[in-house]
């Protein structure tokens, strides 16, 4: 994972660089928190599937903070203190990170019916594509998340 500083966006800087196992790993941001999911997909060749919290108060000096073993983690997203990772054959799984000491203890919701990989939430709508369509759900009732459309997709 590497943070650059963009004070000057056509020449950014390399600020810092926080390496990790070999793996896949999709990165998403918020506060002074990154949130990577590494899975031993196919050209990943690792046997790493978990979700790793890095503290980024010291951009210079990113840290390692928290670690939560994953089923097979692919895309995830996040949107204010909604954590959303697509966790394979495990399906869409939804959290509230307001403290990332017990993320998965504060699970929201869990959709194992999909083959989750990869997500884009935002402003309470999330767009997520399986392996068998492109799911819509609206997320602006944290309490009663929703299945607005799904659009099936199949291979020939």
């Amino acid at each position: 994972m590497s943070i650059f500083d963009l004070a000057s966006p056509d020449q950014p800087l390399l600020l810092s660089t926080y390496e990790h196992v070999s793996s896949c790993d999709p990165v998403v941001v918020s506060g002074k928190y990154a949130y990577v999911t590494l899975y031993n997909g196919d050209i990943c060749h690792m046997n790493t599937n978990e979700l790793q919290v890095i503290d980024i108060t010291q951009l210079k000096s990113p840290q390692l903070y928290k670690k939560y073993s994953m089923v097979n983690p692919h895309g995830l997203g996040i949107d204010k203190n909604v954590l959303f990772i697509c966790d394979g054959n495990d399906g869409l799984k939804i959290f509230d990170a307001t403290d990332p000491d017990n993320i998965t203890a504060r699970q929201l919701a869990h959709y194992p019916g999909i083959n989750a990989r990869d997500i884009i939430p935002f402003e309470n709508i999330a767009i997520v594509i399986g392996t068998d369509g492109l799911y819509q759900y609206d997320y602006s009732k944290l309490t009663n998340i929703k299945l607005l459309s799904k659009i099936n997709i199949s291979r020939q």
